[in-house]
């Protein structure tokens, strides 16, 4: 299997279309579409796009060795299960949302978007639940922990 497949196999694993990967990636869907079909060769700066957009493991992209998906350090999670106080079950349920695919984490924040208006059309609303992960992650933007070291000193 070449790089080429591989980048494909990974679109498709992330079950989106050559237009929207190409989106995420800053590239064209015909951009996409000649490097999946091998018109085109990837190149360090594509893999850097890719690697830094999506959970994929570099080494498998550019080798084909190891898992497609990046595991992820539990050393952060951790952290932030330890920093809020959080019971091992927010752990295991912030691990598993995480690991989603986008349209996963969607149909997630889906339902209790369903939820948060079921509540609010009985006058106990819950406030606003971020209906997709950019909204989420606008709402609760990751911490960046070299930021965080330079506060805490």
């Amino acid at each position: 299997m070449t790089i080429n497949d591989r980048f494909k196999e990974l679109r498709k694993a992330l079950g989106l279309s050559q237009e929207e990967f190409g989106n995420k990636i800053g590239l064209s869907k015909s951009g996409i579409s000649n490097i999946e079909s091998g018109a085109r060769n990837v190149t360090d700066k594509h893999i850097k796009l890719v690697c830094s957009e999506f959970p994929v493991n570099e080494e498998w992209l550019k080798t084909g060795e190891g898992e497609m998906e990046k595991q992820d350090s539990p050393d952060t999670l951790n952290q932030m299960v330890d920093r809020y106080g959080l019971p091992r079950s927010a752990y295991v349920m912030i691990e598993k949302f995480i690991n989603l695919p986008p349209e996963g984490r969607s149909a997630v924040l889906n339902y209790f978007h369903e939820i948060d208006i079921a509540i609010s059309e009985s006058d106990n609303e819950i406030g606003n639940i971020p209906k997709t992960p950019d909204e989420l992650e606008k709402k609760f933007p990751p911490v960046d922990p070299e930021r965080e070291e330079s506060d805490a000193g």
